[in-house]
C-alpha cells in the first residue's frame, strides 16, 4: 500500500494542483491497489464524470434567463463533447499491455487537448469589448476539469514505453 501511496505522492507533487490531485486520486478506493496506468483511468473516470455534469450545466444554461448566449453556449457542449472523446481514446490507450512510444505520444495529446477545451469554450463567452459572460458556476466547472484533467496530462508524462 505504501508504494501506491508513493506513486500518489509522486504524481500529485508534480500537478498543477497538487492538492486537488491528492483529494480526487485519494477518493476512489481503486487508488490505493493502482498502478500508474490504473491511476491515469481513474482520473480519465473523474475527469469524463465531470465534463458529463458540465454539459448537463451548459444545457440548463440554455435553457435559463441568458438563452440569448445559446450559440455560445452550443460552443461550449460542442467542446465538452470534444473533451468526453479526447479522454475517452487516452484512456483505450491505458488498456494496452505495453505502450509504444507513439501511445505515449498519442496519450499526451488527447490529454492536452482536453485540457485546452474550456478556454474555448470561456472565449466564445467573451463579448467584444465586454467583461466575460461566463457563469459564476460554468467559471468554477471549467476550472475544475482543467484541474482534473491536469492530473491526466501529469500521469501521461509519467508513462514509460
Amino acid at each position: 500500500m505504501k508504494t501506491k501511496s508513493k506513486l500518489i505522492n509522486q504524481i500529485c507533487s508534480k500537478a498543477e494542483n497538487p492538492s486537488l490531485c491528492l483529494k480526487v486520486l485519494n477518493s476512489d478506493p481503486r487508488s490505493a491497489r493502482a498502478d500508474l496506468k490504473g491511476l491515469g483511468r481513474i482520473s480519465i473516470f473523474m475527469a469524463q464524470k465531470h465534463a458529463k455534469q458540465t454539459s448537463d450545466l451548459i444545457t440548463s444554461l440554455r435553457k435559463g434567463p441568458s438563452s440569448y448566449l445559446t450559440g455560445q453556449y452550443d460552443v461550449c457542449a460542442e467542446v465538452y463533447g470534444s473533451a468526453i472523446g479526447d479522454l475517452n481514446g487516452a484512456r483505450q490507450i491505458l488498456f494496452k499491455k505495453v505502450l509504444s512510444p507513439s501511445d505515449i505520444s498519442t496519450f499526451h495529446s488527447r490529454a492536452s487537448a482536453a485540457f485546452t477545451r474550456p478556454v474555448t469554450c470561456e472565449d466564445a463567452l467573451l463579448g467584444p469589448d465586454e467583461p466575460s459572460h461566463e457563469p459564476p458556476k460554468l467559471k468554477q466547472a471549467n476550472d475544475m476539469f482543467k484541474g482534473l484533467c491536469s492530473i491526466v496530462v501529469e500521469i501521461g508524462a509519467s508513462l514509460k514505453s
